[in-house]
């Protein structure tokens, strides 16, 4: 009797592109592949619990598309999408004036915001409050950022989990937790693979944290520290994706964190990527059930 290749699917970080997540478990879905177990870090977290719970990206995307539609979201889109360029004098004041008032800030507190709104959307999102409601096993990756360790969640309380591995560091406060201080996964584990491997036999990832790196003004403190930071990210990335059996690239290129209003775009990718490769991925893992024979 043939047995199964059991599947688990990563879900990396990346804010407003993990609505590429979404397009690439549709195609997976429309395609009949079953997914037996995911694990997720940062906006990958959320997704990851919204298909443990209810199995059905389509469903996942009218979830997010209620959330967007909203008049506080809608403004809370236009405060992040800082990427922008201005379109005039007056906004380019502004802008200069946000990231100088938040540069300041970060020097005194430990974040921007309060983990409550971070909470507020999360709970508008996942309908479930605990592990043992999902469908199938979810695996959620945040940071110690006392040790650098990753902290990993798999049963219990399912919201603060998902609240920690999403909070990024300077923008959403840790959390405090005895010896732990704890934020968002992606420090530590921006793809997720390790922890799928131990309990499937095939792996696949969803890498959503591609940056094009442009010409660098060299002049600029913040366009330093943020390609180092890129380039860090990049290279672990890379390293941990190379544990996966397979390895899925939505084109993301160009599109910050902030990008929510480029959601649209990302769905579209996410299918397009994931489309182009579907027979492939079908026959590795049908490979792979054979030779397990």
């Amino acid at each position: 009797m043939t047995k199964r290749t059991s599947l688990g699917v990563a879900l990396g970080g990346g804010g407003a592109r993990g609505a590429a997540h979404i397009g690439a478990l549709q195609e997976m879905t429309s395609a009949r592949i079953k997914i037996d177990m995911v694990a997720g870090v940062s906006a990958g977290s959320v997704i990851a619990a919204m298909y443990a719970f209810s199995q059905d990206p389509f469903w996942i995307e009218d979830r997010f598309r209620k959330l967007w539609s909203k008049e506080t979201y809608g403004l809370s889109k236009k405060v992040f999408s800082t990427n922008k360029k201005p379109k005039s004098f007056l906004e380019s004041i502004k802008k200069q004036f946000i990231e100088y008032s938040i540069a300041i800030l970060n020097l005194h507190k430990n974040s921007i915001l309060s983990k409550d709104h971070l909470e507020e959307v999360i709970l508008s999102l996942v309908p479930v409050k605990n592990f043992k409601e999902l469908m199938i096993p979810l695996k959620i990756v945040a940071t110690n950022l006392e040790n650098g360790e990753d902290v990993i969640y798999d049963d219990g309380d399912l919201i603060p989990a998902l609240v920690q591995s999403c909070s990024i560091p300077g923008i959403f406060s840790p959390t405090f937790s005895g010896d732990k201080i704890i934020s968002d996964g992606g420090v530590s584990m921006p793809v997720p693979v390790s922890i799928l491997k131990q309990e499937c036999d095939f792996t696949v990832v969803i890498d959503i944290g591609q940056y094009r790196l442009s010409p660098l003004d060299s002049s600029n403190a913040k366009s330093i520290s943020k390609r180092a930071n890129i380039i860090t990210s990049n290279r672990l990335k890379h390293l941990l994706s190379l544990e996966a059996d397979f390895v899925i690239r939505p084109d993301t290129l160009g599109k910050e964190w902030s990008d929510f209003d480029a959601c649209e775009d990302l769905f579209k990718q996410g299918r397009i990527s994931t489309s182009n490769i579907i027979k492939e991925l079908k026959t590795r893992i049908d490979h792979k059930t054979v030779n397990a024979l």
